[in-house]
């Protein structure tokens, strides 16, 4: 952690005391007891999953059902994205540390970004939920985010595990992210008439 502190330092002193704090808060965050950290995290899944889907009802629930509708071709897609995504990440994390002038246009491009991949992850989540709730006939979407909430939640039990879900999550909501366009809905499953199913 300190090598690490050290090469962001190199060049930018705003950039550096900036990642210190964060560092910083985020191992505060762990030092709560785990009733504490499994009420922050599925309290902010759920005002995350309401904000996705209520500010943003097009966009949010259609990325959902895209997820829902098309898990192997979000995941395809969404591990392109990821990989890509993360690169980007690395170069403007690398950059923005070595030269102050750089940080100044990297910061903001690096917060769009990660607050980009929280959203996609988020969706991802709820999407996997739902395809779940689905199997046991819940389809309204509420399903899937109280499954996120529920899901968020447990993961401080096992970090392990919920570093592994976030991951999936992320890979999927990239992939159904990336293909939704904004203002633009699904169109809703054809229902076919009994008489006419093979």
């Amino acid at each position: 952690m300190g090598e690490f502190a050290t090469v962001a330092s190199v060049g930018a002193g705003t950039t550096a005391t900036a990642s210190a704090t964060g560092l910083g808060d985020l191992g505060a965050f762990w030092t709560l007891s785990l009733p504490v950290r499994a009420v922050i995290l599925s309290a902010s899944t759920l005002l995350l999953g309401i904000l996705i889907v209520g500010l943003f009802p097009d966009y949010g629930t259609t990325a959902v059902e895209r997820v829902r509708r098309g898990l192997l071709s979000s995941f395809l897609i969404g591990s392109v994205v990821a990989v890509v995504y993360a690169g980007c990440l690395l170069v403007l994390w690398f950059a923005a540390g070595r030269d102050p002038i750089v940080s100044l246009i990297a910061m903001p491009v690096l917060f769009v970004l990660v607050g980009l991949g929280t959203v996609w992850t988020a969706i991802g989540l709820v999407g996997l939920c739902q395809a779940t709730a689905d199997l046991v006939g819940g389809e309204h979407i509420a399903w899937g985010i109280t499954g996120a909430v529920v899901v968020a939640g447990a993961s401080v039990a096992a970090p392990a595990y919920g570093l592994a879900i976030a991951v999936l999550a992320a890979v999927f909501g990239f992939g159904a992210g990336i293909r939704t366009r904004p203002g633009v809905r699904m169109a809703p499953e054809r229902v076919v008439p009994p008489d006419r199913k093979v």
